[in-house]
């Protein structure tokens, strides 16, 4: 499906920002080892809205799509095995207790297995949850919730019928986003919260070298936009964070309270979007270059990169380097054993690949946790070993 309107206010003045052919359709841009053969690849084309900022797919994916792309990743494993997205976990509920009221019902939109909704529920709230993904309702049913397998839409849910509406890392992946904040707007009682967290593409536009965009992202959220769709539903926006994450909680005004005329972002909001993304994709054009060549003149052995996300697809994808990468590592123990999606790397600890040698180098690909990562290299930068990563230029420590 061609968008000729925008997904958050309608508009048709539109362009398309970058045109990627032959890109990987991967999820979160690893894929299970047995299926690293059925990655297929297709145009990925990012449009933004003039009018109120909306970055997006312009030709969005279909729901079958996206549901194929989830169940090619590695099967979900509980953050308290993997140790993953602790602080960021922990950042998002300190916000939300906050506003939480003394006691009611809560529903989890893409509850994953069930760890957010063990601490609601141990704040004492009554917790259900949904998710797309079969193994990891599995994994959230065996904690006790209640938790519907299946994709968030109209009708699942009674309206009012809950006190606060959580929704992590979903909204983005959402073919009709504003349709779909109407309807959590509906399911949620009169005074009720809503509690959203996002990727930050603004983050990655200002800090980062590679990534930002990938198919199973439908929408890409900046503070502006994500506050107007919001109010697009009539929901006070109460708070906001922004890190490489958006967060943003809303309530729902009483029956009786006047309803807010929204206002869409500003035309210097805008403009500093637009712009933002314009300096993020010649970066990274211009890296690409400066990547390939660093490693050809001072790395002919290659380089192992610490990364297995979708940065590190976009990075191969970007500088086509394939010979030149000996090994991908990560200390995302859900990565372990599988592929960097398009490729045929298959992904290992990082523990095993810190031993420093000659002309050889680990090149962090993320511009996200770079202090935790150097500090996991501090014992191979002391024997020799060299690190390259952008901060947001190519730096070589």
């Amino acid at each position: 499906m061609t968008r000729e309107r925008c997904p958050v206010c309608g508009a048709s003045d539109l362009d398309e920002l970058i045109v990627l052919e032959d890109y990987p359709m991967a999820g979160n841009g690893v894929v299970r080892a047995e299926e690293a053969q059925n990655v297929p690849r297709g145009l990925l084309s990012i449009g933004v809205c003039h009018v109120c900022g909306t970055l997006f797919q312009m030709e969005s994916p279909e729901p079958e799509d996206l549901q194929a792309m989830l169940l090619r990743q590695p099967l979900p494993i509980p953050q308290k095995i993997t140790g993953m997205e602790v602080q960021e976990t922990d950042r998002f509920l300190n916000h939300l207790r906050r506003l939480m009221p003394d006691k009611g019902r809560v529903l989890q939109i893409g509850c994953g297995t069930g760890e957010v909704m063990e601490k609601i529920r141990n704040w004492g709230f009554d917790v259900a949850g949904i998710d797309a993904h079969p193994k990891a309702v599995e994994i959230a049913q065996g904690l006790g919730f209640e938790v519907m397998e299946g994709r968030f839409d109209e009708g699942m849910f009674e309206e009012e019928s809950f006190d606060v509406v959580v929704c992590r890392s979903v909204l983005e992946h959402m073919i009709e986003p504003v349709q779909m904040l109407s309807v959590m707007e509906n399911i949620l009682k009169p005074g009720g919260i809503l509690a959203l967290e996002v990727p930050n593409i603004e983050h990655v536009f200002r800090r980062g070298a590679f990534g930002g965009f990938a198919f199973y992202h439908t929408t890409y959220w900046t503070a502006p936009t994500l506050r107007y769709a919001v109010s697009l539903q009539g929901l006070a926006v109460d708070s906001t964070y922004e890190t490489a994450y958006l967060g943003l909680f809303a309530e729902k005004p009483d029956k009786n309270e006047e309803y807010t005329e929204p206002i869409p972002p500003a035309t210097e909001d805008v403009e500093t979007i637009i712009e933002d993304a314009d300096q993020f994709l010649d970066r990274k054009d211009r890296l690409a270059e400066e990547l390939v060549d660093e490693i050809h003149e001072h790395f002919q052995n290659g380089v192992t990169i610490f990364g297995a996300g979708t940065p590190t697809v976009d990075l191969i994808y970007y500088t086509g380097l394939e010979s030149e990468v000996n090994q991908v590592v990560t200390s995302d123990k859900t990565r372990h054993g599988a592929v960097l999606a398009g490729t045929e790397y298959e992904i290992g600890p990082v523990e095993e690949h810190l031993e420093p040698g000659d002309n050889r180098a680990i090149l962090i690909s993320s511009e996200r946790r770079q202090d935790e990562l150097l500090d996991r290299l501090d014992e191979y930068q002391t024997g020799g070993g060299r690190v390259m990563r952008f901060a947001p230029d190519l730096e070589v420590i």
